[in-house]
């Protein structure tokens, strides 16, 4: 909630990039995922022939695979992964790609010791660095430049873009458990404030329609209990 009664939600991930280039190729994952009749488990012949036909449905798990395991929810980059315009008072437009990143840096585990941690360890180690009022992210804006791809959230900008800070997010509470106030948001990424605009990415177009679907069901569910 910002002020003058404005909203901007976000849906970050711990990745650069997203799962797939259009809402199709997703869908197209997804079906060459889905379990075959007989086995119950996916064809790999199935799963192979759609992922060398896409590769860029292979890029997230090859980034995330790639990395240890953060030792904190507090200690780990988030990218929104999708590029928006940032419109000034005069008119003029900044597109660029959101990254938020910890202020005490990135922390990880060893393996030895991210299997030595409970299932729930980084959810209870959230609220131990709250409680010590150690939870911070500076909210860092990295500058598209001309040439720079900006319709496809498998695309990272290049490495050597400047960055500049917009501002910090500190965190001061969790809930309890799983029936918080985060239950009934929707995570919408097309809810934004004057000033900042979607770019012309389809899987940033698409996420709206499901996520409203997602909300729904949370929020059935919960009753439920």
């Amino acid at each position: 909630n910002l002020p003058k009664g404005e909203v901007w939600q976000m849906g970050n991930i711990s990745a650069p990039v997203f799962g797939a280039a259009t809402p199709e190729q997703f869908l197209g994952r997804l079906e060459s995922l889905m379990p075959d009749p007989d086995t119950k488990k996916p064809n790999p012949e199935k799963v192979k022939a759609f992922a060398d036909a896409n590769p860029e449905v292979l890029l997230q798990g090859k980034y995330l695979a790639s990395q240890p395991v953060p030792a904190s929810y507090g200690a780990v980059n988030y990218w929104g992964v999708h590029a928006f315009g940032f419109v000034s008072a005069k008119g003029k437009k900044q597109f660029g790609k959101w990254i938020f990143e910890p202020v005490g840096g990135t922390q990880a585990l060893t393996d030895d010791e991210a299997k030595a941690k409970g299932p729930d360890f980084l959810i209870d180690e959230l609220r131990q660095r709250v409680a010590a009022g150690t939870v911070a992210f500076d909210f860092n804006l990295q500058l598209a430049e001309a040439g720079d791809k900006l319709d496809s959230a498998v695309a990272p900008l290049p490495d050597d873009r400047k960055k500049v800070t917009l501002g910090r997010l500190t965190i001061k509470s969790v809930a309890p458990d799983a029936t918080g106030a985060c239950l009934a948001i929707t995570y919408n990424p097309l809810v934004l404030p004057k000033g900042v605009e979607a770019g012309a990415d389809p899987m940033l177009t698409a996420r709206a329609a499901p996520y409203a679907v997602s909300l729904g069901r949370r929020l059935t569910e919960g009753a439920k209990q």
